[in-house]
Parts: structure tokens; sequence; C-alpha cells
């Protein structure tokens, strides 16, 4: 493959690091989107940093254009200002896109844009049916959210041409960041399971969401489509809980009380009481092969 010119935002978060140093090992070019480009040299000297797109030359025309910009869902309490914040660090990132694509004369050929699978909303009433591609949003906070995120990414689509892959992620389990030491935590201290543990966990090894972002940037693409980034084979919270359990020889002897997290949490309650089952039904059509398909496979790798 020819090197090829990726611009990454928020390329210096859990995701873009590792999707960031892939590419640099290839021989790619890199440049990431950063809002402290110095500090952010100083961490990685590998790739080049802007600290905003207007700052691109004209005359470098990138591939591919990943868009990963967004606070964490799971940092700070769901108050009135949170989400507004949650909101506009989605936002924002988009319309600077637009704003840039308005005005580069060399457009990329791909964009890809992060979202979530909190885009299903919750399952529990139905019984977590699976939520392949095309199953409908619900008016719960973090499904709003996303359809927000995507909407504005859609819009920028029609209005420029640019073909839009947008990858719903679920929790991305990594060694060096990530929400995986906060899942170990309790199990470390033989609590098996948040509520009932019959919630999906919907998980993806960090090293599958490299590959499939990279896959999908090889494969052809027109208008918008989305596509699930989750392990493929179902696993409820306590499926994880055994798993883990097993690894770190520790024995489950009870679990946290659905109400002790609704008390501490409130609203935000929701990420670990409730869940979506996503399989990866359009990457699985489009010919991809998972690395780490089961929990266990990627505990084995993760704690190794």
């Amino acid at each position: 493959m020819s090197r090829q010119t990726i611009v990454i935002i928020g390329g210096s978060g859990f995701i873009g690091r590792h999707l960031a140093a892939a590419y640099q090992a290839d021989g790619h070019r890199v440049i990431i989107v950063s809002r402290h480009p110095a500090s952010a040299r100083e961490a990685d000297k590998r790739f080049e940093y802007i600290a905003a797109l207007h700052h691109l030359y004209d005359s470098i025309r990138p591939d591919l254009l990943i868009n990963l910009a967004g606070a964490s869902v799971g940092e700070g309490r769901w108050t009135a200002q949170r989400k507004q914040e949650l909101l506009q660090s989605r936002l924002q990132p988009v319309q600077a896109v637009a704003d840039w694509l308005h005005r580069h004369p060399q457009p990329p050929r791909l964009i890809i844009q992060a979202s979530a699978v909190g885009y299903y909303g919750n399952g529990s009433a139905e019984g977590w049916p699976p939520c392949a591609e095309n199953a409908p949003p619900q008016n719960v906070f973090p499904s709003q959210l996303c359809q927000q995120w995507e909407a504005a990414i859609q819009r920028v689509q029609q209005e420029s041409g640019v073909p839009v892959a947008v990858c719903r992620f679920g929790v991305v389990l990594g060694r060096d960041g990530g929400i995986l030491p906060q899942l170990l935590k309790p199990v470390r201290y033989c609590a098996g399971r948040p509520g009932s543990g019959e919630q999906p966990l919907p998980w993806v090894h960090m090293d599958d969401v490299v590959a499939a972002i990279r896959f999908l940037a090889t494969q052809t693409h027109s208008g918008f489509q989305a596509y699930n980034l989750t392990a493929p084979k179902r696993t409820t919270q306590l499926d994880f809980a055994r798993a883990a359990a097993q690894r770190l020889r520790r024995p489950l002897l009870f679990s946290v009380p659905e109400q002790m997290l609704r008390l501490m949490l409130g609203e935000q309650a929701d990420l670990v009481l409730d869940g979506q089952f996503a399989p990866p039904k359009a990457l699985l059509q489009q010919g991809f092969e998972f690395t780490f398909p089961t929990v266990e496979r990627a505990l084995d790798n993760l704690l190794n």
C-alpha cells in the first residue's frame, strides 16, 4: 500500500493513540488534531500535530479523516451542565469538519466518525434483544447524545458528498487506559456483578478496534453507513465477572446492589445496570474477522 496521509481528530485519546501508532508503524503520515499540540508533541514525538483542521495546508490532501473527539460519558455526574458539555464536545468537532470541507480544495476520500452503541438506548424492558445497525434509537440521554452526533455528521456527508462510516463503539478494553481497571476493581474485591448481572456488556478489544477501523478504511463506501464495533459473542456483566475472577483467582462472593449504584451514580447508573447487545452485523458481512471474539480470549491477552 502506498504511503497515505491520515488526519485524526482526538488522536491523543485512548483509541486515537493506538490507531495513530498502527498507521505510523506502517509508514503512513499521521497528523493529529489536538487542542494542546505542544504538550501532545512533548508526550509523543512520532506524529505531526496541529491545533485545528483549518491549520492544515491546502496543499495537503488527507486520504482519510478520522474524528474520535468527544468527552467521556463515564466521567462526571450527568448534571444539566455536564450533559451540555458532552454534547458540545461532540458537535463542535463535527462543525469544524464541515467548515474545513467548505474551504479545503482537496477533501478526503472517506471520513470515519466515532459514535457509540448507546445509540440504541436501554434494552432491559424488552429483554435486551439484538440491536443491528438498523435498530431504532430511544428517548434516553445516551441515545439522544448519539442521535445528535450522528445527525450532525450525516449533514456533513450530504453537503460535502464525502462518504462517512460511523463506528458505534462498545466498551473498549485495552491495557493502558479506558474502563478496564474500573471493570476489574469490584472483581478484585470479590464482588461479582452490578445488579442482576444479566445485562449485556457490549465490549471490544482495542486491537480489534484498530483493525476494524483500518479495515473499513480499505473498503468502498458511499453515503452514510453505521457499523457496530463490538465483539460478536453476546456477553453479560456476569459473564465478564466470572471470566475476570477466574483469571485473577478471586471468588465472587457478592454483587453490587442496584439501589447502591443508583444512589451513587443517579441516571448514570444505567451505563452499568442496563446495556445493549449490538452485534457487529455490518462488519461481519463485509468480511472482517475478530482476533478476540470472546471475553475469555480478550482477558487472557489483557491480563497476561
